[in-house]
């Protein structure tokens, strides 16, 4: 068996990580654990009756469809003995022995700053996210999420538009079209970046995956930023394992009447690092700016000279935390007339965006 088809067989296993690396340790690769037998990895790796049966069964199994499917879609296997197996990741707790890999990963993931959130992201659940990702992206960060519609999609779409790189981490084979949703930003995905699985082919999304998942999108990143959460959702539990991992925990603020902003007050309320812009994060991370990407990034900003004085004014009221506009004219202290045509025009140079219920947040 070569080592590539016992990378695909053991991982079909489905063993613990910690497990599995300390297989590696005492047989010195996926082809020797293999190789060498079920009452020798049953006792080596002091395995339960359960696991005993898949480690069998992956060993009689013929993966000749599986390999060949990995051609067709480029996918390489990176072990944690790899030299491109990604540093951020080999420090946590339990590491995935090996990941199924689309795309590159590259030294400078090193710096990458995860952004997650709910699947049914709000208007400004999704502005936001895309924003931070497109700033960070810009200034040669790479971001890190799930793939998964809402929150995910937008931090994807975020950072390619900034012509940056991002990684998205799935919770099924790398070769099972889920979320269908997304799948055309997969494709981008891999050619800007990576997408990657510790998953063995084929392996279906299910519940209690997006809890090992999660666990890999923030051990990539040096932080963790939750744009938009309800009191229960997948986005905490990734919270509280970057915590665990001593990842830092970053948190945006958003309505009081929101319960799609309730998860990220309770994080706030927690020590989370509060977020107004992509400064707040690259301060926090000790993270300094690189050469942004030379082509595909978002439009430059004005100069300020560009802009009236109502315009500038009305700019430096906004963040990406949203505000009503009649905030916005208490605090800038001019007409409505002219707030409202400023803020036109200003939507118009890109630099904010109008949400539901006259809500604006700064984009630029």
């Amino acid at each position: 068996m070569t080592e590539r088809e016992a990378w695909v067989a053991l991982s079909a296993a489905d063993l613990p990580p910690r497990t599995v690396l300390g297989l590696l340790d005492r047989f010195g690769s996926a082809a020797g654990i293999m190789a060498a037998g079920v009452d020798a990895v049953r006792t080596a790796g002091r395995l339960t009756p359960a696991e005993v049966g898949r480690f069998a069964e992956a060993r009689e199994r013929d993966r000749s469809a599986e390999l060949a499917q990995l051609e067709r879609l480029d996918v390489r296997l990176v072990s944690i003995r790899d030299g491109q197996y990604p540093a951020n990741l080999r420090q946590i707790h339990d590491p995935p022995p090996v990941l199924f890999v689309r795309g590159s990963l590259e030294a400078v993931d090193e710096r990458a700053v995860a952004i997650v959130g709910t699947r049914r992201a709000t208007a400004y659940g999704r502005l936001v996210s895309e924003t931070l990702a497109r700033d960070l992206a810009a200034r040669g960060i790479t971001v890190v999420s799930g793939m998964a519609v809402g929150v995910d999609a937008a931090a994807h779409r975020g950072a390619l538009s900034a012509g940056g790189r991002t990684i998205g981490v799935l919770a099924c084979g790398i070769d099972v079209p889920y979320p269908r949703e997304t799948m055309e930003l997969r494709e981008r995905a891999v050619a800007q970046g990576a997408v990657i699985s510790e998953l063995a082919p084929g392996t279906p999304a299910r519940r209690e995956r997006f809890h090992a998942r999660n666990r890999l999108i923030s051990g990539l990143a040096r932080g963790v930023i939750v744009t938009e959460a309800p009191e229960r959702s997948g986005a905490l539990i990734t919270a509280n394992l970057a915590g665990a991992q001593g990842r830092e925990v970053f948190a945006v603020p958003g309505s009081v009447n929101s319960e799609f902003s309730r998860g990220t007050h309770a994080l706030l309320r927690d020590g989370a690092r509060l977020v107004e812009s992509v400064d707040d994060v690259l301060e926090e991370l000790s993270l300094p700016e690189i050469a942004a990407p030379q082509a595909g990034g978002p439009p430059s900003v004005p100069p300020a000279s560009d802009l009236t004085t109502d315009e500038r004014s009305i700019l430096d009221a906004l963040s990406l935390q949203q505000k009503h506009v009649d905030d916005v004219i208490y605090e800038c202290g001019i007409p409505s007339s002219r707030a409202s045509a400023g803020l036109l025009m200003l939507e118009l140079k890109g630099l904010v965006r109008r949400l539901p219920g006259n809500m604006y947040m700064r984009v630029r």
